[in-house]
């Protein structure tokens, strides 16, 4: 939100998830800020293959990229240092050290249904403020959280604004449907015929 004027925006995901696995579909894309061309993108977090892999029924096109690249660069054990020297790592800070703000409340509000799913609510109130900063920030929530899994928001309300500013940013999330049962590995994998790149770019938009 910029001073004297809103901009909204909306996104749809659909997401599904087995044991080590979550997919994510980027459904829509839509603000009134600037036109966005149609994208369709699936994303893949192999927890145990520690992979992300994305792509793009339009491009054709397939990127996998791994969480820690550089982990299993060398798999030698390391050459010990003939003459090893003691090294002084910097000593521990504490998060609260910069800070001349921090209040925390968090309440739960009681248990409904939410669209058919037994969800309990939960209220949040942040407002922190660093060494240097002229005002602090203030955030307010409230979410749904689905009893039947592990914290799984079905709804979610988010207003965050730095006091005396004018500018504020509000965020709505919210599960449509819900449907419980193990979606078949094929989801999980990329389509045959689908290319890899090596940019990402290139997967997202069509014709790079």
């Amino acid at each position: 939100m910029t001073q004297g004027r809103t901009i909204t925006g909306s996104v749809q995901l659909g997401v599904a998830e087995r044991p080590g696995l979550i997919r994510i579909d980027l459904l829509s894309l839509k603000t009134d800020a600037m036109p966005i061309p149609p994208i369709h993108l699936s994303a893949v977090v192999d927890r145990r293959a520690n992979t992300l892999t994305l792509w793009n029924d339009l491009t054709k096109k397939y990127y996998a990229q791994a969480f820690l690249p550089h982990a299993a660069a060398s798999t030698s054990s390391p050459t010990p240092s003939p003459t090893p020297s003691a090294s002084l790592s910097p000593p521990a800070i504490s998060p609260f050290a910069n800070l001349d703000v921090l209040s925390i409340t968090v309440k739960m509000t009681g248990h409904t249904v939410t669209n058919g799913v037994a969800t309990t609510g939960l209220a949040f109130d942040l407002e922190v403020e660093k060494k240097g900063d002229t005002a602090p920030i203030h955030v307010v929530a409230d979410a749904q959280i689905v009893d039947a899994s592990a914290g799984v928001p079905m709804s979610l309300n988010v207003s965050v604004e730095r006091e005396g500013s004018p500018n504020k940013a509000n965020l709505t999330y919210a599960v449509d449907d819900l449907t419980r049962g193990l979606p078949p590995i094929a989801r999980f994998k990329v389509p045959a015929g689908y290319t890899k790149s090596t940019s990402l770019w290139s997967v997202i938009m069509r014709g790079h």
